[in-house]
């Protein structure tokens, strides 16, 4: 089969005689539908994922979405059956997953970071993430490109639930990228009294304009606390979401917080400009809850499918462009380019 295969740092290989994977025991072999690019991938292709040692020789892709052609003795999955593929898989006995952090399981397991992914006309899905519920069964005629998306979705999911916006809230969005679009969905289900998207790029606060921001404002040109105080009468804002990799961005938000207001960190920061410097007696003072949330759970993604499948949510609303596995190279150049939200590959 083809696939695109990591060999060490900007050495992506599209490999065209790659061995078809065979289900075992309780496995399953699912065609690939799409798989979505994401920011780890970059990572991953440039090396800078721990999960990529030197050395390691790998396909990446976790956003996933297919249908399952093979299954081995033991699997109750039906071939031919549409499916969207929640890529994490816990250990299911340390202290995390024993709490349903598996996000956060101390000897994690995912598609495409520790185990072969989805950037392939196939993939093997092991018998510990079919057991964890993690092969979620949709309606054949779905649109896999956007149905992949739910894995980033089930992430922002479990950012924003951690800032608890409620109804009447005066909510900040730092960043409007593919994660920042998909904040502002999510943020509009609650009924917040206005969102505020912040963001450089003046495509991009186009675009999150028309997806429904009550207000957008350029951080680096334009008073974004004098609007935040014009908005709150002085007051601050309800909830900040920094959803792009921004020191600045996450200091600035101790100060531009309401009292009582909750934040969360969804952008990680590079490694080095992870150390950032805030008030910690606005904390204390304003009793700011201060949150970072990473990847997702299982539950999380079943979450974020349902929104999916009930139209809540629309990620295909976000996919810039959609390109064949033959053509992976030109699909991750357009992933890290400024011009693209988001990119899937469709083998």
């Amino acid at each position: 089969m083809q696939a695109l295969v990591y060999h060490g740092p900007n050495d992506l290989r599209l490999e065209s005689s790659v061995p078809m994977p065979e289900p075992g025991p309780g496995e399953a072999v699912l065609d690939v539908g799409a798989c979505g690019i994401c920011g780890t991938d970059l990572r991953i292709a440039k090396g800078a994922h721990r999960a990529y040692k030197p050395g390691t020789v790998r396909i990446p892709g976790h956003e996933i979405a297919g249908t399952v052609v093979a299954a081995g003795p033991g699997t109750n999955l039906p071939e031919g059956q549409a499916a969207f593929i929640a890529p994490n898989i816990g250990c299911g006995h340390c202290a995390q997953c024993r709490a349903g952090r598996v996000n956060l399981c101390i000897n994690p397991q995912a598609l495409g970071i520790t185990l072969d992914g989805a950037f392939a006309e196939y993939v093997r899905l092991p018998a510990e993430l079919i057991a964890q519920g993690n092969v979620m069964p949709v309606p054949n005629d779905v649109d896999f490109g956007a149905l992949a998306l739910v894995e980033p979705l089930a992430a922002v999911l479990r950012g924003s639930r951690a800032c608890n916006i409620a109804a009447g809230d005066l909510v900040l969005i730092s960043g409007a990228g593919p994660i920042g679009l998909l904040h502002l969905q999510v943020a509009k289900l609650h009924s917040p009294r206005a969102v505020v998207v912040s963001e450089p790029s003046d495509e991009r606060r186009a675009q999150a304009a028309e997806w429904g921001a009550d207000h957008v404002i350029d951080p680096l040109e334009e008073d974004l606390p004098g609007l935040i105080r014009e908005l709150s009468e002085g007051r601050g804002t309800d909830v900040i979401i920094i959803a792009a990799p921004a020191p600045q961005a996450q200091e600035q938000a101790i100060e531009l917080a309401a009292p009582g207001g909750r934040i969360n960190f969804f952008g990680g920061l590079p490694k080095e400009r992870s150390h950032i410097t805030i008030d910690s007696n606005a904390i204390h003072y304003k009793e700011l809850i201060v949150t970072g949330t990473t990847a997702n759970t299982t539950e999380d993604c079943k979450e974020a499918l349902k929104l999916v499948m009930e139209r809540k949510i629309d990620t295909g609303r976000i996919i810039s462009e959609r390109h064949p596995l033959s053509e992976a190279h030109e699909a991750f150049a357009a992933a890290a380019s400024t011009k693209a939200l988001k990119v899937v590959i469709e083998p």
